[in-house]
């Protein structure tokens, strides 16, 4: 590619940069990711440019996107000490400056016919999650309104969870990112992270439970005074799968770290994310 001007790919990526800021404000995912694709134009045209039009520094400088989380990955979450075990327990809920959406999405639940239950979550260290806790006797569904903050960055997600009685526990989530961690085999997850509404996870939830040969009657009724420590065995459960796969390992007094391979995993779900984004 050449240039008839030398500022003339300093224009290109100008107006790139200028594109990318302008789809990055609409929440249309096409356009969002219309936005990133503008991101990365106007880095390969800059490392073409810089290089003098080399096309190899331009691909280089795109990747430099992609290796830019696995320095994060190693350089910070390696080094991260995690609680093997979490005590889930009764929480008062955040200001409403910090989860200002809480009353709207309780009172949604609400209206699908899910009755509050309790306020719980846990913490450790400078991560915090909050979940508000709804019960359907109907549904034998479990509906949980989630804050999940790790130092300044914060954001919140809806799961609905239903439990059959030989241990199979089926959740569907708006969560908006990969997960960070595999999910034993007793553990089923359908991520529907464009869901607008409280009845969208609902329809979804009855929809894979019906794909996975899950019937009602398979259902187990669930204590409503036990909601919180369904959680943390289901954690339990997903913390013992994860360091039978190495994904994490034990470092003593309670705590694991994620592993090389778990840094790997975390990596591929980060660059996941960019894709999808």
């Amino acid at each position: 590619m050449s240039f008839s001007t030398w500022y003339e790919p300093i224009l290109y990526i100008a107006a790139l940069m200028a594109f990318g800021f302008g789809c990055r404000t609409f929440e249309n995912r096409f356009t969002l990711k219309l936005g990133w694709i503008a991101f990365l134009a106007a880095t390969y045209l800059g490392g073409m440019f810089i290089s003098g039009g080399s096309h190899w520094v331009g691909a280089t400088a795109v990747a430099m996107w992609f290796l830019l989380p696995w320095l994060e990955i190693v350089g910070r979450v390696r080094k991260l000490r995690f609680p093997i075990k979490s005590d889930v327990k009764h929480r008062f809920p955040p200001s409403r400056d910090l989860f200002p959406d809480l009353e709207a999405l309780s009172a949604e639940a609400e209206k699908a016919g899910f009755e509050e239950i309790e306020d719980t979550g846990w913490k450790w260290d400078e991560t915090d999650h909050f979940m508000r806790l709804f019960y359907h006797a109907e549904r034998k569904t479990q509906a949980a309104i989630s804050l999940a903050q790790q130092g300044e960055f914060a954001f919140s997600y809806v799961s609905l969870t239903s439990r059959t009685g030989d241990g199979l526990t089926v959740t569907t989530s708006n969560y908006p990112f990969s997960f960070t961690m595999k999910f034993s085999p007793n553990q089923l997850i359908n991520r529907f992270a464009g869901a607008e509404s409280m009845d969208d996870l609902v329809r979804s939830h009855e929809r894979f439970l019906e794909r996975n040969h899950v019937l009602k009657e398979e259902l187990a009724q669930q204590d409503t005074g036990r909601l919180h420590t369904y959680l943390e065995r289901d954690m339990i459960s997903q913390i013992n799968h994860n360091i039978s796969a190495r994904i994490i390992e034990p470092v003593g007094n309670g705590l694991f770290r994620y592993s090389w391979r778990g840094c790997i995993f975390l990596w591929v779900q980060v660059v996941k994310d960019m894709i999808r984004v």
